[in-house]
Protein backbone atom coordinates (compact mmCIF):
# COMPACT_ATOMS: atom_id res chain seq x y z
CA UNK A 1 0.00 0.00 0.00
CA UNK A 2 1.30 3.43 -0.93
CA UNK A 3 1.03 6.33 1.52
CA UNK A 4 -2.23 8.15 0.99
CA UNK A 5 -2.18 11.11 -1.38
CA UNK A 6 -4.43 14.04 -0.73
CA UNK A 7 -7.56 14.19 -2.84
CA UNK A 8 -8.99 17.40 -1.42
CA UNK A 9 -10.21 19.83 -4.03
CA UNK A 10 -9.59 23.55 -3.81
CA UNK A 11 -11.79 25.37 -1.33
CA UNK A 12 -13.97 28.26 -2.39
CA UNK A 13 -15.02 31.51 -0.78
CA UNK A 14 -18.61 30.28 -0.80
CA UNK A 15 -19.00 28.59 2.56
CA UNK A 16 -21.94 26.49 1.51
CA UNK A 17 -20.12 25.14 -1.52
CA UNK A 18 -16.97 24.56 0.53
CA UNK A 19 -18.79 22.42 3.05
CA UNK A 20 -20.53 20.41 0.33
CA UNK A 21 -17.28 19.79 -1.52
CA UNK A 22 -15.43 19.04 1.69
CA UNK A 23 -18.06 16.51 2.79
CA UNK A 24 -17.68 14.65 -0.50
CA UNK A 25 -13.91 14.70 -0.21
CA UNK A 26 -14.03 13.38 3.35
CA UNK A 27 -16.21 10.47 2.24
CA UNK A 28 -13.80 9.64 -0.58
CA UNK A 29 -10.79 9.84 1.73
CA UNK A 30 -12.48 7.72 4.37
CA UNK A 31 -13.29 5.06 1.78
CA UNK A 32 -9.65 4.86 0.70
CA UNK A 33 -8.23 4.90 4.23
CA UNK A 34 -10.66 2.57 5.98
CA UNK A 35 -8.47 -0.50 5.50
CA UNK A 36 -5.28 0.88 7.04
CA UNK A 37 -4.26 2.03 10.48
CA UNK A 38 -0.48 1.72 10.70
CA UNK A 39 2.16 2.30 8.06
CA UNK A 40 5.55 0.64 8.43
CA UNK A 41 8.40 1.80 6.25
CA UNK A 42 10.91 -1.00 5.66
CA UNK A 43 14.43 0.40 5.62
CA UNK A 44 16.70 -0.73 2.79
CA UNK A 45 19.66 0.63 0.87
CA UNK A 46 17.77 1.79 -2.21
CA UNK A 47 15.63 4.89 -2.29
CA UNK A 48 12.72 2.93 -3.73
CA UNK A 49 11.81 1.40 -0.39
CA UNK A 50 8.71 -0.74 -0.22
CA UNK A 51 5.85 0.13 2.04
CA UNK A 52 3.54 -2.31 3.77
CA UNK A 53 0.65 -1.77 6.10
CA UNK A 54 -1.08 -3.74 8.78
CA UNK A 55 -4.84 -3.67 8.35
CA UNK A 56 -7.95 -4.13 10.38
CA UNK A 57 -9.92 -5.53 7.43
CA UNK A 58 -12.38 -2.69 7.95
CA UNK A 59 -13.71 -2.85 4.42
CA UNK A 60 -14.58 -6.53 4.57
CA UNK A 61 -16.23 -6.04 7.94
CA UNK A 62 -18.27 -3.16 6.57
CA UNK A 63 -19.43 -5.23 3.61
CA UNK A 64 -20.37 -8.22 5.76
CA UNK A 65 -22.40 -6.05 8.11
CA UNK A 66 -24.16 -3.93 5.48
CA UNK A 67 -27.39 -5.91 5.81
CA UNK A 68 -27.73 -4.92 9.46
CA UNK A 69 -26.62 -1.31 9.04
CA UNK A 70 -30.09 0.14 9.51
CA UNK A 71 -30.69 -1.51 12.85
CA UNK A 72 -27.19 -0.73 14.07
CA UNK A 73 -27.53 2.91 12.99
CA UNK A 74 -30.77 3.17 14.96
CA UNK A 75 -29.04 1.67 17.98
CA UNK A 76 -26.34 4.34 17.72
CA UNK A 77 -28.60 7.36 18.09
CA UNK A 78 -30.61 5.73 20.86
CA UNK A 79 -27.48 5.80 23.02
CA UNK A 80 -27.76 9.59 23.23
CA UNK A 81 -29.89 11.33 25.84
CA UNK A 82 -33.19 12.80 24.54
CA UNK A 83 -32.46 16.01 26.44
CA UNK A 84 -29.00 16.21 24.86
CA UNK A 85 -30.51 15.78 21.40
CA UNK A 86 -33.20 18.34 22.10
CA UNK A 87 -30.66 20.92 23.31
CA UNK A 88 -28.54 20.21 20.23
CA UNK A 89 -31.41 21.22 17.94
CA UNK A 90 -30.65 24.15 15.63
CA UNK A 91 -33.42 26.25 17.19
CA UNK A 92 -31.32 26.64 20.33
CA UNK A 93 -28.43 28.24 18.47
CA UNK A 94 -28.09 31.60 16.77
CA UNK A 95 -27.55 30.96 13.04
CA UNK A 96 -25.00 33.77 12.79
CA UNK A 97 -22.92 33.33 15.94
CA UNK A 98 -23.70 29.64 16.69
CA UNK A 99 -24.11 30.60 20.36
CA UNK A 100 -26.92 29.22 22.50
CA UNK A 101 -30.21 31.11 22.61
CA UNK A 102 -31.84 29.20 25.49
CA UNK A 103 -29.75 30.80 28.25
CA UNK A 104 -32.08 32.90 30.42
CA UNK A 105 -30.77 36.28 31.57
CA UNK A 106 -32.03 39.80 32.13
CA UNK A 107 -31.83 41.66 28.78
CA UNK A 108 -30.87 44.93 30.46
CA UNK A 109 -28.07 44.03 32.86
CA UNK A 110 -27.21 40.43 31.96
CA UNK A 111 -28.03 39.00 35.39
CA UNK A 112 -28.93 35.30 35.20
CA UNK A 113 -32.62 34.60 35.70
CA UNK A 114 -33.35 32.14 38.47
CA UNK A 115 -35.00 28.96 37.28
CA UNK A 116 -36.89 27.00 39.91
CA UNK A 117 -35.50 23.50 40.24
CA UNK A 118 -37.78 20.97 41.90
CA UNK A 119 -36.29 18.53 44.36
CA UNK A 120 -39.16 16.04 44.06
CA UNK A 121 -40.01 13.89 41.05
CA UNK A 122 -43.03 15.31 39.17
CA UNK A 123 -46.11 13.18 38.71
CA UNK A 124 -47.15 11.85 35.32
CA UNK A 125 -49.98 14.43 35.17
CA UNK A 126 -47.53 17.26 35.87
CA UNK A 127 -45.23 15.98 33.14
CA UNK A 128 -48.10 15.95 30.67
CA UNK A 129 -49.08 19.50 31.62
CA UNK A 130 -45.51 20.77 31.24
CA UNK A 131 -45.23 19.00 27.91
CA UNK A 132 -47.89 21.20 26.35
CA UNK A 133 -47.61 24.33 28.51
CA UNK A 134 -44.81 26.60 27.22
CA UNK A 135 -44.94 28.83 30.29
CA UNK A 136 -44.45 25.85 32.58
CA UNK A 137 -41.48 24.68 30.51
CA UNK A 138 -39.94 28.15 30.64
CA UNK A 139 -40.30 28.29 34.41
CA UNK A 140 -38.57 24.96 34.78
CA UNK A 141 -36.01 25.37 31.99
CA UNK A 142 -35.99 24.28 28.36
CA UNK A 143 -36.97 20.72 27.38
CA UNK A 144 -37.29 19.27 30.90
CA UNK A 145 -38.87 15.80 30.79
CA UNK A 146 -39.37 15.89 27.00
CA UNK A 147 -38.84 12.45 25.55
CA UNK A 148 -38.66 11.13 22.00
CA UNK A 149 -41.80 10.02 20.20
CA UNK A 150 -40.24 8.64 17.03
CA UNK A 151 -36.95 8.41 15.11
CA UNK A 152 -36.88 7.98 11.33
CA UNK A 153 -33.78 7.32 9.24
CA UNK A 154 -33.07 8.87 5.86
CA UNK A 155 -30.31 6.66 4.42
CA UNK A 156 -30.13 8.64 1.20
CA UNK A 157 -29.24 11.89 2.97
CA UNK A 158 -27.59 10.07 5.92
CA UNK A 159 -29.71 11.82 8.53
CA UNK A 160 -31.99 11.01 11.45
CA UNK A 161 -35.34 12.77 11.78
CA UNK A 162 -36.35 12.98 15.43
CA UNK A 163 -39.87 13.77 16.63
CA UNK A 164 -40.06 14.75 20.31
CA UNK A 165 -43.15 14.16 22.42
CA UNK A 166 -43.98 17.86 22.55
CA UNK A 167 -44.14 17.97 18.75
CA UNK A 168 -40.72 19.49 18.16
CA UNK A 169 -38.77 18.07 15.19
CA UNK A 170 -35.02 18.02 14.64
CA UNK A 171 -32.63 16.54 12.08
CA UNK A 172 -29.16 15.17 12.84
CA UNK A 173 -26.58 13.79 10.43
CA UNK A 174 -25.20 10.27 10.83
CA UNK A 175 -21.70 11.70 11.14
CA UNK A 176 -22.61 14.13 13.93
CA UNK A 177 -24.30 11.36 15.92
CA UNK A 178 -21.27 9.07 15.53
CA UNK A 179 -18.98 11.79 16.88
CA UNK A 180 -21.20 12.31 19.95
CA UNK A 181 -21.43 8.58 20.67
CA UNK A 182 -17.67 8.24 20.25
CA UNK A 183 -17.21 11.08 22.74
CA UNK A 184 -19.73 9.46 25.10
CA UNK A 185 -17.80 6.20 25.23
CA UNK A 186 -14.34 7.76 25.26
CA UNK A 187 -13.26 6.56 21.83
CA UNK A 188 -13.64 3.47 19.72
CA UNK A 189 -12.74 0.21 21.45
CA UNK A 190 -11.01 -1.16 18.36
CA UNK A 191 -8.85 1.45 16.65
CA UNK A 192 -8.45 4.07 19.43
CA UNK A 193 -8.91 6.89 16.93
CA UNK A 194 -10.42 10.37 17.18
CA UNK A 195 -12.21 10.47 13.84
CA UNK A 196 -14.18 7.85 11.95
CA UNK A 197 -13.61 9.77 8.72
CA UNK A 198 -9.85 10.23 8.45
CA UNK A 199 -7.83 7.80 10.59
CA UNK A 200 -4.52 8.81 12.07
CA UNK A 201 -1.65 6.65 10.82
CA UNK A 202 1.00 5.60 13.36
CA UNK A 203 4.34 5.24 11.57
CA UNK A 204 7.67 3.57 12.21
CA UNK A 205 10.84 2.76 10.25
CA UNK A 206 10.45 5.93 8.21
CA UNK A 207 13.53 7.34 6.46
CA UNK A 208 14.36 10.79 5.16
CA UNK A 209 13.83 9.44 1.63
CA UNK A 210 10.21 8.69 2.53
CA UNK A 211 9.80 12.13 4.09
CA UNK A 212 11.11 13.86 0.98
CA UNK A 213 8.71 12.15 -1.40
CA UNK A 214 6.90 14.93 -3.21
CA UNK A 215 3.11 15.01 -2.91
CA UNK A 216 3.20 12.25 -0.28
CA UNK A 217 4.88 13.74 2.81
CA UNK A 218 6.42 16.81 1.16
CA UNK A 219 5.03 20.06 -0.29
CA UNK A 220 6.92 23.07 -1.60
CA UNK A 221 6.71 26.51 0.03
CA UNK A 222 5.77 27.93 -3.37
CA UNK A 223 2.73 25.64 -3.60
CA UNK A 224 1.35 26.12 -0.09
CA UNK A 225 2.01 29.87 0.29
CA UNK A 226 2.37 31.55 -3.11
CA UNK A 227 0.61 29.48 -5.78
CA UNK A 228 -2.83 30.30 -7.18
CA UNK A 229 -3.92 26.87 -5.94
CA UNK A 230 -2.56 27.41 -2.41
CA UNK A 231 -5.86 26.50 -0.69
CA UNK A 232 -5.74 22.98 -2.13
CA UNK A 233 -2.16 22.53 -0.95
CA UNK A 234 -3.10 23.80 2.51
CA UNK A 235 -5.81 21.14 2.70
CA UNK A 236 -3.30 18.52 1.64
CA UNK A 237 -0.78 19.68 4.24
CA UNK A 238 -3.38 19.60 7.02
CA UNK A 239 -4.47 16.13 5.99
CA UNK A 240 -0.86 14.88 6.14
CA UNK A 241 -0.35 16.50 9.56
CA UNK A 242 -3.55 14.96 10.91
CA UNK A 243 -2.63 11.50 9.65
CA UNK A 244 1.12 11.40 10.31
CA UNK A 245 1.91 14.35 12.59
CA UNK A 246 4.85 15.38 10.41
CA UNK A 247 5.27 17.27 7.12
CA UNK A 248 8.22 18.49 5.04
CA UNK A 249 8.10 21.90 3.32
CA UNK A 250 10.80 22.47 0.72
CA UNK A 251 12.42 25.68 -0.56
CA UNK A 252 11.40 27.85 2.38
CA UNK A 253 13.02 31.32 2.14
CA UNK A 254 15.65 31.89 4.82
CA UNK A 255 16.66 35.48 3.99
CA UNK A 256 13.41 37.32 4.73
CA UNK A 257 13.83 37.64 8.50
CA UNK A 258 11.32 34.87 9.21
CA UNK A 259 8.36 36.40 7.34
CA UNK A 260 8.04 33.25 5.23
CA UNK A 261 7.95 31.05 8.33
CA UNK A 262 5.26 33.32 9.78
CA UNK A 263 3.21 33.02 6.57
CA UNK A 264 3.57 29.23 6.71
CA UNK A 265 2.31 29.21 10.31
CA UNK A 266 -0.66 31.29 9.21
CA UNK A 267 -1.39 28.87 6.35
CA UNK A 268 -1.69 25.97 8.80
CA UNK A 269 -3.64 27.61 11.62
CA UNK A 270 -6.55 29.80 12.60
CA UNK A 271 -9.32 30.68 10.19
CA UNK A 272 -9.95 28.60 7.08
CA UNK A 273 -10.73 31.70 5.04
CA UNK A 274 -7.76 34.05 4.69
CA UNK A 275 -9.08 37.45 3.60
CA UNK A 276 -7.36 40.49 5.08
CA UNK A 277 -3.64 41.33 4.76
CA UNK A 278 -3.92 43.09 8.14
CA UNK A 279 -5.29 40.02 9.94
CA UNK A 280 -3.47 37.21 8.14
CA UNK A 281 0.30 36.86 7.77
CA UNK A 282 -0.33 34.60 4.79
CA UNK A 283 -2.42 37.15 2.88
CA UNK A 284 0.06 39.90 3.80
CA UNK A 285 3.00 37.83 2.55
CA UNK A 286 1.26 36.98 -0.74
CA UNK A 287 0.35 40.63 -1.30
CA UNK A 288 3.92 41.81 -0.64
CA UNK A 289 5.35 39.11 -2.90
CA UNK A 290 3.14 40.20 -5.81
CA UNK A 291 4.07 43.85 -5.27
CA UNK A 292 7.75 43.08 -4.85
CA UNK A 293 8.01 44.71 -1.42
CA UNK A 294 9.43 43.43 1.86
CA UNK A 295 6.77 41.83 4.11
CA UNK A 296 6.44 42.74 7.78
CA UNK A 297 7.35 40.07 10.28
CA UNK A 298 4.79 41.15 12.90
CA UNK A 299 1.25 42.27 12.15
CA UNK A 300 -0.35 44.15 15.08
CA UNK A 301 -3.85 42.96 14.10
CA UNK A 302 -2.95 39.37 13.17
CA UNK A 303 -5.49 36.80 14.39
CA UNK A 304 -3.50 33.67 13.54
CA UNK A 305 -0.03 32.38 12.82
CA UNK A 306 2.97 32.18 15.19
CA UNK A 307 2.34 31.78 18.91
CA UNK A 308 4.08 34.28 21.19
CA UNK A 309 6.20 32.50 23.82
CA UNK A 310 9.13 33.31 26.09
CA UNK A 311 11.39 32.61 23.09
CA UNK A 312 9.72 35.28 20.98
CA UNK A 313 7.51 34.89 17.91
CA UNK A 314 10.07 33.70 15.35
CA UNK A 315 13.01 32.14 17.16
CA UNK A 316 16.47 30.99 16.12
CA UNK A 317 18.70 28.32 17.66
CA UNK A 318 21.68 30.64 16.98
CA UNK A 319 21.60 32.99 19.97
CA UNK A 320 23.29 35.85 18.07
CA UNK A 321 20.16 36.11 15.89
CA UNK A 322 17.79 36.46 18.85
CA UNK A 323 16.54 39.91 19.96
CA UNK A 324 17.42 41.21 23.39
CA UNK A 325 15.05 40.22 26.17
CA UNK A 326 13.91 36.83 24.88
CA UNK A 327 14.74 33.71 26.84
CA UNK A 328 17.84 31.69 25.98
CA UNK A 329 17.49 29.33 28.96
CA UNK A 330 17.22 26.16 26.92
CA UNK A 331 19.62 23.39 25.96
CA UNK A 332 18.75 23.87 22.27
CA UNK A 333 21.17 26.84 22.27
CA UNK A 334 24.12 24.52 22.85
CA UNK A 335 25.72 22.04 20.48
CA UNK A 336 25.06 18.85 22.42
CA UNK A 337 22.70 16.03 21.55
CA UNK A 338 19.07 16.36 22.65
CA UNK A 339 16.94 13.35 23.63
CA UNK A 340 13.57 12.93 21.98
CA UNK A 341 11.02 15.25 23.57
CA UNK A 342 8.00 17.45 22.97
CA UNK A 343 8.32 21.19 23.48
CA UNK A 344 6.85 23.51 26.09
CA UNK A 345 5.84 20.74 28.49
CA UNK A 346 5.81 23.46 31.16
CA UNK A 347 2.86 25.19 29.45
CA UNK A 348 -0.66 24.24 30.53
CA UNK A 349 -1.49 23.58 26.89
CA UNK A 350 1.70 23.03 24.87
CA UNK A 351 1.83 24.28 21.26
CA UNK A 352 0.07 22.28 18.58
CA UNK A 353 2.67 22.75 15.84
CA UNK A 354 6.38 23.36 15.84
CA UNK A 355 8.01 24.62 12.65
CA UNK A 356 11.75 24.06 12.05
CA UNK A 357 13.43 25.73 9.06
CA UNK A 358 17.09 24.91 8.44
CA UNK A 359 19.05 28.08 7.71
CA UNK A 360 22.60 26.79 8.03
CA UNK A 361 23.41 23.13 8.82
CA UNK A 362 26.33 22.08 11.00
CA UNK A 363 29.64 21.18 9.42
CA UNK A 364 29.64 17.85 11.24
CA UNK A 365 26.63 16.16 12.88
CA UNK A 366 23.50 17.99 13.99
CA UNK A 367 21.05 15.64 12.25
CA UNK A 368 17.47 16.10 13.42
CA UNK A 369 15.64 13.12 14.89
CA UNK A 370 11.87 12.64 14.99
CA UNK A 371 9.57 9.95 16.38
CA UNK A 372 5.84 9.30 16.25
CA UNK A 373 4.64 9.40 19.86
CA UNK A 374 1.31 7.92 18.79
CA UNK A 375 3.05 4.84 17.35
CA UNK A 376 5.11 4.50 20.55
CA UNK A 377 1.99 4.83 22.72
CA UNK A 378 0.08 2.22 20.73
CA UNK A 379 3.03 -0.17 20.89
CA UNK A 380 3.05 0.21 24.67
CA UNK A 381 -0.72 -0.24 24.84
CA UNK A 382 -0.40 -3.56 23.04
CA UNK A 383 2.80 -5.04 24.50
CA UNK A 384 3.24 -3.13 27.79
CA UNK A 385 -0.34 -2.49 28.96
CA UNK A 386 0.50 -1.98 32.64
CA UNK A 387 3.23 0.53 31.82
CA UNK A 388 0.91 2.28 29.35
CA UNK A 389 -1.70 2.61 32.09
CA UNK A 390 0.87 4.12 34.47
CA UNK A 391 1.92 6.77 31.92
CA UNK A 392 -1.74 7.64 31.32
CA UNK A 393 -2.56 7.90 35.04
CA UNK A 394 0.48 9.64 36.48
CA UNK A 395 0.59 13.42 36.44
CA UNK A 396 4.18 14.57 35.89
CA UNK A 397 5.35 18.11 36.51
CA UNK A 398 7.59 20.16 34.22
CA UNK A 399 9.36 23.47 34.78
CA UNK A 400 11.24 26.24 32.98
CA UNK A 401 13.11 28.98 34.82
CA UNK A 402 15.05 31.83 33.22
CA UNK A 403 16.82 33.86 35.88
CA UNK A 404 17.97 36.41 33.31
CA UNK A 405 14.52 37.41 32.06
CA UNK A 406 12.38 36.38 35.02
CA UNK A 407 10.33 33.54 33.55
CA UNK A 408 9.07 30.81 35.91
CA UNK A 409 6.77 28.33 34.18
CA UNK A 410 5.31 25.11 35.56
CA UNK A 411 2.66 22.72 34.31
CA UNK A 412 1.73 19.11 34.74
CA UNK A 413 0.15 16.32 32.75
CA UNK A 414 0.51 12.63 31.92
CA UNK A 415 3.00 11.44 29.32
CA UNK A 416 0.09 9.93 27.38
CA UNK A 417 -3.08 12.00 27.43
CA UNK A 418 -5.78 9.49 26.55
CA UNK A 419 -9.56 9.75 26.62
CA UNK A 420 -10.85 8.33 29.90
CA UNK A 421 -13.67 5.89 29.11
CA UNK A 422 -14.92 6.12 32.70
CA UNK A 423 -15.64 9.85 32.58
CA UNK A 424 -19.18 9.37 31.23
CA UNK A 425 -19.99 6.20 33.16
CA UNK A 426 -22.17 7.00 36.18
CA UNK A 427 -21.98 3.47 37.65
CA UNK A 428 -18.60 2.89 39.38
CA UNK A 429 -19.21 -0.85 39.28
CA UNK A 430 -18.93 -0.69 35.50
CA UNK A 431 -15.76 1.38 35.34
CA UNK A 432 -13.01 -0.07 33.21
CA UNK A 433 -9.70 -0.77 34.90
CA UNK A 434 -6.10 -0.74 33.72
CA UNK A 435 -5.40 -0.36 30.02
CA UNK A 436 -9.08 -0.92 29.15
CA UNK A 437 -9.86 2.40 30.81
CA UNK A 438 -8.12 4.39 28.10
CA UNK A 439 -9.48 5.32 24.70
CA UNK A 440 -7.73 7.29 21.99
CA UNK A 441 -4.39 8.92 22.81
CA UNK A 442 -4.90 12.62 22.09
CA UNK A 443 -1.64 14.10 23.36
CA UNK A 444 1.99 13.39 24.27
CA UNK A 445 3.85 15.43 26.92
CA UNK A 446 7.42 14.29 27.47
CA UNK A 447 10.71 16.06 28.20
CA UNK A 448 13.02 14.48 30.76
CA UNK A 449 15.25 17.57 30.85
CA UNK A 450 12.38 19.74 32.13
CA UNK A 451 10.67 17.09 34.25
CA UNK A 452 10.64 17.54 38.04
CA UNK A 453 10.86 14.62 40.51
CA UNK A 454 7.63 12.65 40.83
CA UNK A 455 5.78 13.17 44.13
CA UNK A 456 4.00 10.04 45.45
CA UNK A 457 0.31 10.37 46.28
CA UNK A 458 -0.57 11.17 49.89
CA UNK A 459 -2.29 8.40 51.88
CA UNK A 460 -3.87 9.78 55.03
CA UNK A 461 -3.35 7.55 58.04
CA UNK A 462 -0.79 5.28 56.38
CA UNK A 463 2.38 4.89 58.43
CA UNK A 464 5.46 2.76 58.84
CA UNK A 465 5.90 -0.26 56.62
CA UNK A 466 2.62 0.32 54.80
CA UNK A 467 3.72 3.81 53.79
CA UNK A 468 7.14 2.59 52.67
CA UNK A 469 5.62 -0.25 50.66
CA UNK A 470 3.16 2.12 48.96
CA UNK A 471 5.96 4.53 48.06
CA UNK A 472 8.17 1.71 46.78
CA UNK A 473 5.31 0.40 44.62
CA UNK A 474 4.68 3.89 43.19
CA UNK A 475 8.30 4.47 42.16
CA UNK A 476 8.76 0.90 40.97
CA UNK A 477 5.81 1.19 38.59
CA UNK A 478 7.07 4.51 37.26
CA UNK A 479 10.57 3.12 36.77
CA UNK A 480 9.25 0.14 34.78
CA UNK A 481 7.01 2.39 32.68
CA UNK A 482 9.82 4.84 31.96
CA UNK A 483 12.16 1.97 31.09
CA UNK A 484 9.68 0.61 28.54
CA UNK A 485 9.20 4.09 27.06
CA UNK A 486 12.96 4.74 26.84
CA UNK A 487 13.53 1.40 25.11
CA UNK A 488 11.06 2.30 22.39
CA UNK A 489 12.33 5.87 21.97
CA UNK A 490 15.87 4.51 21.70
CA UNK A 491 14.95 1.93 19.08
CA UNK A 492 15.93 2.64 15.46
CA UNK A 493 12.45 1.47 14.49
CA UNK A 494 10.91 4.64 15.87
CA UNK A 495 13.71 7.12 15.12
CA UNK A 496 13.55 9.11 11.88
CA UNK A 497 16.92 10.76 11.24
CA UNK A 498 16.98 13.69 8.83
CA UNK A 499 19.96 15.75 7.67
CA UNK A 500 18.04 18.92 6.87
CA UNK A 501 19.25 21.03 3.94
CA UNK A 502 19.06 24.83 3.82
CA UNK A 503 15.49 25.88 3.12
CA UNK A 504 13.94 22.58 4.23
CA UNK A 505 11.26 22.94 6.90
CA UNK A 506 9.87 20.18 9.08
CA UNK A 507 6.46 20.82 10.62
CA UNK A 508 5.55 18.51 13.50
CA UNK A 509 2.40 18.11 15.57
CA UNK A 510 4.05 18.91 18.90
CA UNK A 511 1.48 17.05 21.00
CA UNK A 512 2.08 13.92 18.93
CA UNK A 513 5.59 13.78 17.45
CA UNK A 514 8.78 14.04 19.47
CA UNK A 515 11.99 15.58 18.19
CA UNK A 516 15.67 15.66 19.14
CA UNK A 517 19.07 15.99 17.49
CA UNK A 518 22.60 14.65 17.34
CA UNK A 519 25.53 16.61 18.70
CA UNK A 520 27.43 18.75 16.19
CA UNK A 521 30.57 20.71 15.44
CA UNK A 522 30.42 24.21 14.01
CA UNK A 523 32.28 27.51 13.80
CA UNK A 524 31.40 31.12 14.58
CA UNK A 525 31.67 31.93 10.89
CA UNK A 526 29.28 29.12 9.85
CA UNK A 527 27.03 28.28 12.82
CA UNK A 528 24.27 25.67 12.79
CA UNK A 529 21.13 27.76 12.71
CA UNK A 530 17.46 26.81 12.65
CA UNK A 531 14.65 29.34 12.79
CA UNK A 532 11.07 28.52 13.54
CA UNK A 533 7.96 29.18 15.54
CA UNK A 534 5.02 27.55 17.30
CA UNK A 535 1.30 27.39 16.52
CA UNK A 536 -1.23 26.98 19.31
CA UNK A 537 -3.06 23.67 19.72
CA UNK A 538 -6.42 25.46 19.61
CA UNK A 539 -5.57 27.11 16.27
CA UNK A 540 -4.48 23.76 14.84
CA UNK A 541 -7.52 21.85 16.09
CA UNK A 542 -9.79 24.53 14.65
CA UNK A 543 -8.37 23.87 11.18
CA UNK A 544 -8.68 20.11 11.64
CA UNK A 545 -12.31 20.40 12.74
CA UNK A 546 -13.16 22.70 9.86
CA UNK A 547 -11.48 20.31 7.43
CA UNK A 548 -13.67 17.46 8.69
CA UNK A 549 -16.86 19.44 9.39
CA UNK A 550 -16.46 18.82 13.10
CA UNK A 551 -16.35 15.04 12.65
CA UNK A 552 -13.54 14.47 15.14
CA UNK A 553 -12.88 14.85 18.85
CA UNK A 554 -9.63 15.78 20.59
CA UNK A 555 -10.64 15.48 24.25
Amino acid sequence: MQPVRSIFTATTRNKGNWRTNNNNNIKRISKRLSSSNHVKYHRNSSTSSTITSSTNNCRSKQESSSSSSSSSSMDIIQQLSPRFLRLSSPEYYDPATHQRTDVLFDPTDGRPLQVHVRQDVPSLAEKEKEKYDPSARMRKGACDYVGIEKIAMDNHNETYHVLFKDGHKATFSFDWVKVQVNRLHGGNDHNHDISHKIPRVPWSNMTQEHLRRENVMSISFEDIVLSDDYERYQSRALEILFQYGILLITSTPTNDGGAGVSALASALSGSAYKISPDASSLVHYRKCHKQGITPQLYLPSAIEGPLRTLYGVIWSTHSANMPEGVSLADSSYGNGALPLHTDMTYYRDPPGLQIFTMVSPAQVGGESIFADGLAVAERMRKYHPEEFDVLCCTMRRYRSIDSGTGWYLEASGPVFKAIDRNQNCADPSKWKMGVERWGAVVGIRHNDLDRLPDLPPFHDGMEGDDHDESEYHYYSQLKDAHHALDNLLGSDEFRLEVALKPGETVVVANQRCLHGRKSFLTTKQIPRSIMGCYVSQDDLESRFRWMMNGQCTFQ
